[in-house]
């Protein structure tokens, strides 16, 4: 069995994450596995939006899969193994495209970790969450403790992830980790609904935006950002495409 299945359908692609009968640990293979389907989707000018969410309905991400990480114990052997889940996590985190955890179910301890490396997380009003490392005697080990401080803040970062509580969609958006709650009956209908409204648009401008946010993101002084966004903007301006669509706005007017 493929540990991801992937479904691409009007700019939208479709990571689902599958290993329904260990609630969608991840395994060496699935890393193997996502890092060539991120390169496949980064290059594929009809994909502009990719979703990642869990198969079934119980579980986004549980976690890294146990009995392969526990299989090594010294800190010359986990370091590398670690490393290799955090680049992949990097490589989400700086994606050209937008990314979207779509949280379906449980995101235990790893769980969070990849839904905080996407760049929007959307959940189940069902879900319960919890960076749950600090209780195994350990912490977040792909990195994501760094990047949650980072998006939501120090001190509501280290709320979670020094108590290591689970906690609901509802508590997830309050504190900033979450950025939409649906019912669990809507949420495919509600993530694809604002996923569609992002491929509609065009690709050279999303990746612009995308770059834009990349840099805020890293802490650049905002001058330094706004010069970017101002020679991004130049390099698009008068092509074909954009002078098509004033063109027609003119007409009208």
């Amino acid at each position: 069995m493929n540990t991801i299945l992937v479904d691409r359908q009007g700019g939208i692609a479709l990571v689902t994450l599958n290993r329904p009968e260990v609630r969608n640990a991840i395994s060496f293979e699935m890393v193997e596995e996502l890092d060539k389907c991120l390169d496949e989707l980064a290059v594929d000018r009809e994909v502009k939006v990719v979703i990642f969410t869990g198969s079934g309905d119980k579980a986004f991400v549980s976690g890294g899969d146990l009995d392969q990480f526990l299989s090594v114990r010294t800190k010359d052997k986990s370091h590398p193994m670690l490393m290799r889940v955090a680049r992949l996590l990097s490589k989400i985190d700086r994606y050209p495209k937008p990314t979207i955890a779509m949280i379906n179910g449980a995101a235990i301890g790893g769980g969070c970790e990849f839904a905080v490396a996407c760049r929007f997380r959307m959940a189940s009003d069902r879900a319960r969450m919890g960076f749950v490392q600090i209780g195994m005697h350990i912490i977040t080990g792909w990195g994501s403790g760094t990047r949650l401080m980072k998006k939501i803040g120090t001190n509501r970062a280290l709320a979670l992830l020094l108590t290591g509580e689970m906690f609901d969609a509802a508590y997830g958006k309050e504190v900033g980790f979450i950025d939409r709650v649906f019912p669990h009956e809507k949420l495919r209908e509600e993530v694809f609904g604002f996923a569609a409204k992002i491929a509609e648009k065009p690709l050279c401008s999303i990746e612009a935006y995308m770059k834009v946010a990349k840099m805020v993101d890293s802490g650049l002084e905002s001058d330094v950002c706004i010069e970017e966004e101002i020679d991004l903007c130049s390099s698009l301006w008068g092509s074909d495409a954009h002078y098509g669509i004033v063109q027609k706005f003119l007409r009208k007017k």
